[in-house]
């Protein structure tokens, strides 16, 4: 049965996170995508950090889930 695509606020914010039929989907605006190469990015330049929480940069809409980042080094 397939469901009815609901698709995502981004009235106040610019990214919504969704696990749908066992995928993760990253919905955003253009902003939202830029924003999260802006948190790519500030891995990539203080790997040290390891991870971002994207709850604490204010982008996340109200119905999504929460999500993180993380680097690792491949071995």
């Amino acid at each position: 049965m397939n469901k009815k695509f609901t698709e995502p606020d981004f009235s106040n914010r610019d990214i919504e996170l969704r696990v749908v039929d066992n995928e993760v989907c990253i919905y955003a605006t253009e902003t939202g995508l830029k924003k999260l190469m802006d948190c790519c990015k500030r891995l990539l330049d203080k790997p040290e950090k390891g991870h971002i929480h994207l709850d604490d940069y204010e982008v996340l809409t109200e119905n999504s889930l929460k999500g993180v980042i993380a680097i690792f080094k491949k071995l």
